[in-house]
C-alpha cells in the first residue's frame, strides 16, 4: 500500500497537477498525482528508476497529454492548450537533456543561436549580443568557435544551459543533468543552477537521484514511486524522515517497497512442475 502525502494547494504555485492518471503499455505511471511547485524555487524530483520523473516533465511542456487530471503552468491547462498555444508556452520553458543534446554540426555559438534563428527574425548583431550575453552568464564565451567534440561533459552542459536560458524563461526543467560530471564540473553546474536561479527569478525543476547535489542546490524535494508523492521537504532532512521509502531509496536497499522481483506469475508452474513436485 502506497502512503500519499497530499499536496497543500499554494497560490504561488508555478506549475500545479492535481488527479494526473498516466498509463503506459498498460502500466499506471501516476495515479491521482498531485503536486505543486513553488514560483522562483529550485525544486527536486526524485525516485526509483522507472517511476515517471521524465515522464512528468513531458507533462508539463506539453510532450504527452493524459485522459485524467490536470497539468497547470502558469494559469494554464497544457492539454487544453492549441498548438500554437503550447509553442507560445514551450517558449517559456527551458530545457536542459540529459545528454546536452548538441547539434554535433554546429559550433557553441550557433548551438546557442538555434532557438533564436528557428522563432524570431531578430537581426544578426542583436542574436550575436544575445548568444554571447548568455555564454557570458554560464562562464563559456570564450569557447564560441569551439565543436561540440571539443567540449568536456560539463562544458557541453554549461552550453546546453546558455541555449536553455536564451529566451530569457519563466520555467527551466533539467533531466539529469549531473549524471557523468566529475567534481569539479559537478560544482560548476550546481553554483549556475542556483545563481541563475536567483538573478534572473525563475523557477528550476530537477530531476535527479544525487541527494548531496540536492542538498546543495534544492529548496524543496518530492519523492514519488508507486504513482504517488510518498514523500516531500527540505533535502536536508528528508531522508531522515522515518518513512520505509525514504529509507529504501536514501539507503540504497535492495528490497523494500519497491520490491527487488518484478510482478510475475507463479514460479515453480512458469519451470513446468504440476502441483506438488517442486
Amino acid at each position: 500500500m502506497t502512503t500519499t502525502v497530499p499536496a497543500k494547494s499554494d497560490d504561488r504555485a508555478l506549475v500545479r497537477i492535481r488527479g494526473l492518471t498516466t498509463v503506459l503499455s498498460g502500466k499506471t505511471v501516476f495515479d491521482a498525482l498531485d503536486l505543486d511547485i513553488p514560483r522562483g524555487k529550485v525544486t527536486a524530483i526524485m525516485g526509483p528508476s522507472g517511476t515517471g520523473k521524465t515522464t512528468l516533465l513531458k507533462h508539463i511542456t506539453g510532450q504527452m497529454r493524459s485522459g485524467r487530471g490536470e497539468v497547470r503552468v502558469d494559469g494554464l491547462n497544457v492539454p487544453e492548450l492549441s498548438r500554437d498555444q503550447l509553442f507560445q508556452l514551450r517558449e517559456r520553458i527551458g530545457y536542459l537533456f540529459q545528454n546536452s543534446a548538441l547539434l554535433t554540426d554546429f559550433d557553441v555559438f550557433e548551438n546557442v543561436a538555434f532557438p533564436l534563428r528557428q522563432h524570431t527574425k531578430l537581426p544578426e548583431v542583436l542574436i550575436r549580443n544575445i548568444v554571447l550575453t548568455k555564454l557570458q552568464a554560464v562562464g563559456l564565451r570564450g569557447a564560441a568557435a569551439l565543436m561540440p567534440n571539443e567540449l568536456s561533459g560539463g562544458m557541453a552542459r554549461r552550453v546546453a544551459l546558455a541555449r536553455a536560458i536564451v529566451f530569457d524563461p519563466m520555467l527551466i526543467l533539467y533531466d539529469e543533468p549531473f549524471v557523468g560530471l566529475d567534481p569539479i564540473a559537478l560544482n560548476q553546474v550546481l553554483k549556475l543552477i542556483r545563481t541563475l536561479n536567483d538573478t534572473l527569478g525563475i523557477t528550476s525543476v530537477l530531476v535527479a537521484h544525487e541527494l548531496a547535489a540536492i542538498k546543495e542546490v534544492a529548496d524543496h524535494v518530492f519523492l514519488i514511486a508507486n504513482g504517488k508523492v510518498v514523500a516531500q521537504g527540505d533535502p536536508k532532512t528528508i531522508a531522515d524522515d522515518g518513512s520505509p521509502w525514504t529509507r529504501q531509496f536514501f539507503g540504497g536497499e535492495a528490497d523494500g517497497p519497491v520490491p527487488f522481483q518484478y510482478p510475475a506469475g507463479d514460479y515453480a508452474q512458469a519451470l513446468g512442475f504440476k502441483q506438488g513436485e517442486a
